[in-house]
């Protein structure tokens, strides 16, 4: 059995804006605070590996625990959060979107059904999803192949991004991914928690199962 806690990086030093690949810093005092709660988490149910975006809202907290708790880290380009293209990390102030512009236009439609419509020279949310949950896939994989009769279970800290954590439970819940409802109405605040078990049926040793424990719990209430 795998459990993965699936934790979304604190607010980040920024304006509003589609942060994505642009690598933009946390805020460092609830960087601090929300170090601290792992740490202490650390000492009633611990991690044994943690993966991170290597993105520095991500990377500088997951490399922050592991050196504290002395735990395995590994970071992986492949979750890093959705690649906005012409808009990403541009502040919303600076971008010309009054009614009438065609960067609101452009804005809208994507917001409306991102599967359909692509921001300029951005990712599509196709090849995201793809991106993710071959990532996904392969960790698990991986996982379940290091596990031995000694240790039948292995608790992994994934610190990653919103989108990324959306395409995840997706996949997990078996959901539709290109709904613009799915990517809307799921709220995964900062620093915010959800939790996926996996396990293998005991009938099929080459299929997984996964159950979803929690989605989108503040990590300050969370064990």
């Amino acid at each position: 059995m795998i459990e993965v806690s699936l934790l979304r990086h604190v607010k980040v030093n920024g304006p509003a804006a589609l942060y994505g690949h642009t690598d933009i810093t946390p805020q460092l005092g609830q960087n601090k605070s929300l170090l601290a709660e792992l740490v202490k988490f650390q000492q009633l149910a611990p991690y044994d590996l943690v993966i991170s975006s290597p993105l520095q809202r991500c990377q500088l907290l997951a490399e922050q625990f592991s050196k504290a708790c002395k735990i395995p880290l590994v970071c992986l380009n492949d979750f890093k959060e959705m690649n906005f293209g012409d808009f990403d990390g541009i502040a919303f102030d600076d971008i010309n979107v009054d009614d009438n512009s065609q960067n609101w236009q452009l804005l809208e439609k994507f917001w409306q059904a991102p599967s359909n419509n692509t921001l300029p020279n951005a990712e599509t949310l196709a090849q995201f999803h793809h991106r993710v949950t071959t990532a996904w896939l392969k960790l698990i994989k991986e996982q379940f192949s290091d596990l031995t009769r000694e240790k039948k279970s292995f608790k992994i800290l994934l610190v990653a991004h919103g989108g990324v954590i959306r395409m995840i439970l997706s996949h997990a819940l078996q959901l539709d991914w290109q709904s613009a409802a799915w990517q809307q109405n799921l709220q995964i605040v900062n620093a915010s928690c959800s939790k996926i078990t996996v396990s293998l049926p005991f009938c099929d040793k080459n299929k997984t199962h996964s159950v979803v424990n929690y989605i989108g719990l503040p990590k300050l209430n969370i064990l």
